[in-house]
């Protein structure tokens, strides 16, 4: 009756022991920010896309001042990310859902998702902390410019016109 139980408890320490993964350094972290504006009056029913164009990635320019071959670059994943007001005192609470995906200039078709928040909280303050995605971004961040969409769905009609700033990052491995 014993037998079992070892079985059992030698797979469940086998599986646990393969499972555990080191945790990945990343080789540096680049920070960027840009800069749009959510217009007075927006409706709460549609989903609001706002384009940022020509969003420096200081690509090359980063690996360069830390030594590093772009070629020997296996991984971009996006690192922290945050909308704020340009201006303080705004809270973000009147956003409900928010995705910002990174745009490729070189090909229209390729876009990936960096940052997202399916549920903001209502007790959302200045700053809106959102939570990074794991797509690959290297065939896209390794182009010195690229556009940014950010898409926002509203739980309350939009005030006077707010300039927000976009603060985000990516993680090179």
């Amino acid at each position: 009756m014993e037998m079992p139980y070892i079985k059992i408890l030698s797979f469940i320490l086998l599986v646990s022991v393969f499972a555990c993964e080191k945790e990945r350094v990343p080789l540096y972290e680049v920070n960027m920010d840009a800069e749009f504006d959510i217009q007075s009056g927006l409706n709460t029913v549609a989903t609001h896309i706002f384009v940022i164009r020509n969003v420096p990635t200081n690509y090359k320019i980063s690996a360069d001042n830390r030594s590093v071959d772009t070629s020997s670059i296996t991984n971009i994943q996006s690192a922290r990310g945050l909308m704020r007001a340009k201006f303080g005192g705004v809270d973000y609470d009147f956003i409900s859902r928010v995705s910002v995906y990174a745009l490729s200039r070189k090909d229209i078709t390729l876009r990936r998702e960096m940052y997202y928040l399916d549920f903001v909280p209502l007790e959302t303050n200045e700053e809106l902390r959102m939570l990074s995605s794991t797509s690959e971004l290297r065939e896209i961040l390794k182009e010195e410019f690229i556009d940014i969409e950010v898409r926002l769905n509203f739980r309350a009609f939009t005030g006077p016109t707010l300039p927000t700033r976009l603060v985000f990052g990516y993680a090179v491995f």
